[in-house]
């Protein structure tokens, strides 16, 4: 059995996308007892990473051989460092401190950028254990809901005095993104983004079809969204917002329910989306209204950083 020291730590580069792919679905079939696991191919995450090949500086790649058996990916919210979920040691090779390797590569990550805290996430108590071992403390859950449609979603109409149509490029991106800031503003760890930025990270994916992304106005005035993308036989819904002023009329729901349509329209029966567990406008609620149930539990660990 190779112990750490005999392991290859480094950067990855595109060519390393399959090795991680194939890591992640192995973590994936290990943690997740999904009835219909998504598989991301090697080609999907190279793509992904091609966009923005400067952030395989922050990524950190452990082989045993040719073989991948830890990576994470670290990157910067607001003034918080983060290592995104998907970050994992691979089962199989787990206890032989390639977690807690990982850690400490991020840590340093985020102590050179002068960054206060540090965010991780644990789907196993194992992970959860080898945190709590490094000095970070539960803070939040956040969870991944999905729905399976075995038929397409009857049209429902919005509440009265609502009108709700798909999203035009370029005449609606100014009053989406200030919707979008204020509906939430008061969310958990909200940092705001400057209008080009939040409207490129979402036009560029490669998931991104403007078709699935449904609008709802009084009037005029754009009252809530519903931010639709797919890909790989998933259907995500990666924001759904509704104004301030017009809560509590039955309009996120109605949001949801059209962006179920389409999406199903638009080939995918199994849709996500990922929500704070206490998110205080009830989302989580309407979620489970809505026929979605939890399928991922995500504990948010936090640990202060000293300059």
């Amino acid at each position: 059995m190779q112990t750490l020291n005999e392991l290859i730590i480094r950067t990855p580069t595109l060519d390393d996308a399959p090795a991680v792919a194939a890591l992640i679905e192995a973590r994936d079939r290990a943690d997740f007892d999904e009835e219909r696991p998504i598989v991301f191919t090697g080609q999907q995450f190279r793509d992904w990473w091609a966009r923005a090949p400067e952030r395989l500086a922050d990524m950190w790649l452990v082989l045993a051989g040719e073989q991948a058996v830890g990576w994470a990916a670290a990157g910067q919210e607001g003034e918080i460092a983060n290592l995104v979920a998907e970050s994992c040691v691979r089962p199989d090779f787990r206890g032989r401190g390639i977690g807690g390797r990982l850690v400490e590569l991020a840590e340093s990550w985020a102590r050179e950028r002068s960054l206060p805290r540090l965010h991780m996430h644990a789907v196993t108590d194992e992970a959860r254990q080898l945190f709590e071992a490094h000095g970070f403390e539960l803070v939040r859950y956040f969870w991944r809901m999905e729905i399976l449609l075995d038929d397409e979603p009857v049209r429902t109409e919005p509440p009265d005095g609502f009108t709700i149509r798909s999203y035009e490029p370029g005449a609606d991106d100014e009053a989406l993104y200030a919707m979008h800031q204020e509906a939430f503003a008061e969310h958990w760890e909200f940092t705001t983004q400057p209008f080009e930025d939040w409207l490129r990270w979402r036009t560029t994916r490669g998931d991104y079809v403007p078709e699935l992304w449904q609008l709802a106005f009084e009037g005029d005035e754009l009252a809530g969204a519903a931010l639709g993308f797919g890909q790989t036989g998933l259907g995500w819904i990666l924001d759904l917002a509704v104004a301030p002023k017009w809560r509590k009329r039955g309009l996120g729901l109605a949001l949801l329910q059209r962006s179920f349509r389409e999406l199903y329209r638009g080939g995918f029966t199994q849709i996500g989306l990922e929500v704070d567990s206490e998110n205080e406008t009830g989302a989580t609620r309407l979620y489970e209204r809505a026929g979605m149930r939890v399928t991922r539990r995500y504990a948010t660990f936090e640990k202060p950083i000293s300059g």
